[in-house]
């Protein structure tokens, strides 16, 4: 049989535990305070998000290729063929370094766009890891990847502006979005659209961006469901607690994670999301 092996990137958000569990590489990406670069760890989460309430700007960058090709290359000491699972690239150019390094690998080398970030990436980790425990093959796995993301669902709540308009992730609506702010003290929800985040609608306070989240979740079915956070954990499990009869979905199955530094510099600190495979049959 075949022995797979699976690299992501930082930007997965799931626990140490889980990566450890099924055995997942993961290349950091990079966040620079001024000139200072530090990787994006567990080890340095603490001190960013220190640096960050201090008042520095943080930026992000994609690892290198050559940090996916040893990645790739360790993982091959192991293993016959390797799927990489990376941040979406409409807002990173980490898929891009991926291809790159794994083109040095002669077809033994598998990138997947998840179109996702946080934990929406990290379900699909999960579910490839999954598969590979199951004896899947590479074509079936990357098959049901596939799937997966075109049926994968995530919203989010941002408490503040600052951070996504200083990285122009949403460029196309921000002029409005920042009139309204100024007028309204309006915070906003967004939602991915194949790999894209876009403007979901504008509320007053963290309650009524959960509410709005629900309203848009109600009535749908999932498989698999998971919050992410930052730095505000009591948000997330009344969001998960309320996500549960939307989806009509067990609380206990529900994974709640806090998102890693590559969320807070482009979301900001207390914001919070859901994200799910939506069942379509």
């Amino acid at each position: 049989m075949t022995r797979i092996a699976l690299v992501t990137d930082s930007s997965n958000d799931l626990s140490p535990d889980l990566l450890k569990r099924y055995h997942i590489r993961v290349v950091p990406l990079l966040i620079h305070f001024g000139k200072d670069e530090q990787p994006d760890t567990d080890e340095n989460c603490e001190r960013f998000w220190q640096r960050f309430a201090d008042g520095e700007i943080p930026r992000s960058a994609a690892p290198s290729p050559a940090a996916f090709s040893d990645a790739f290359s360790q993982a091959l000491e192991q293993a016959d063929e390797v799927i990489a699972i990376t941040i979406t690239s409409k807002h990173s150019s980490t898929y891009n370094s991926a291809l790159l390094a794994a083109s040095e690998f002669h077809g033994r080398v598998h990138v997947f766009d998840s179109w996702a970030i946080s934990l929406g990436v990290g379900l699909l980790v999960l579910r490839a890891a999954e598969r590979i425990e199951q004896g899947a093959g590479v074509a079936a796995i990357l098959a049901d990847l596939k799937d997966a993301r075109s049926r994968l669902r995530l919203l989010l709540y941002l408490d503040s502006l600052e951070a996504i308009q200083r990285g122009g992730r949403i460029a196309l609506a921000m002029s409005a979005i920042k009139r309204m702010s100024s007028m309204l003290s309006i915070k906003i929800t967004l939602s991915m659209n194949e790999g894209e985040l876009t403007f979901a609608g504008a509320v007053r306070s963290p309650k009524n961006g959960m509410r709005h989240l629900i309203e848009i979740i109600s009535g749908k079915r999932a498989e698999s469901v998971a919050v992410a956070h930052t730095r505000a954990p009591q948000f997330a499990e009344q969001l998960a607690d309320m996500v549960a009869p939307a989806l009509d979905f067990p609380r206990e199955a529900i994974l709640v994670d806090e998102a890693g530094p590559i969320l807070g510099v482009h979301g900001g600190a207390r914001a919070f999301g859901v994200t799910f495979f939506e069942k379509t049959i």
